[in-house]
């Protein structure tokens, strides 16, 4: 015998209400906000899914596949940034070409021709001093002797640790 209004045999309650920003707007998206995120902030990504920059922040603390989404595309883009600092940093060679079209006396177009010019970057100084005090503190630090007490104080922390464990 079923009887009306039996919670048992109602089943799961049923949502009422629209759906959240994030399940109309951000979800559907994921694989876009991922795209989007090589080359934009989080606010331009906010306003191009029409949701608010604190909102979008919020879904970004919560929903881990944002999240993920988010440093897939953040990851991406420091890769070429990397790859175009040191190929700055090194100086490279580009192609350059330019299509010049001249024109008869009476002002009909006669002559086109394509010219291609190999130029060369030269590296950057600014570039260069970046990569080295990331990848050579040791010689391009710019307070050494700050260097220095931070391994002194280094030892000292690995000495009281020894002492502890003893």
């Amino acid at each position: 015998m079923v009887i009306i209004g039996d919670k048992k045999n109602a089943g799961p309650p049923k949502k009422r209400g629209r759906k959240s920003a994030y399940e109309q707007k951000i979800r559907p998206n994921l694989a876009q906000i991922a795209e989007w995120a090589k080359e934009r902030t989080d606010e331009q990504i906010a306003r191009l899914l029409d949701v608010t920059p604190q909102t979008f922040c919020k879904y970004k603390q919560e929903k881990t596949e944002l999240f993920e989404a988010l440093k897939h595309g953040r990851t991406a883009l420091v890769e070429n940034l990397y790859n175009t600092l040191i190929k700055k940093a090194q100086g490279f060679q580009y192609t350059e070409s330019k299509t010049i079209e001249e024109a008869d006396q009476n002002g009909n177009l006669t002559i086109t021709r394509k010219e291609t010019y190999t130029r060369t970057a030269l590296p950057d100084v600014a570039a260069i001093h970046l990569l080295l005090k990331n990848y050579d503190r040791e010689n391009w630090s710019e307070n050494p002797q700050m260097l220095e007490l931070k391994r002194q104080e280094l030892e000292i922390q690995k000495q009281k640790a020894d002492a502890a464990a003893w």
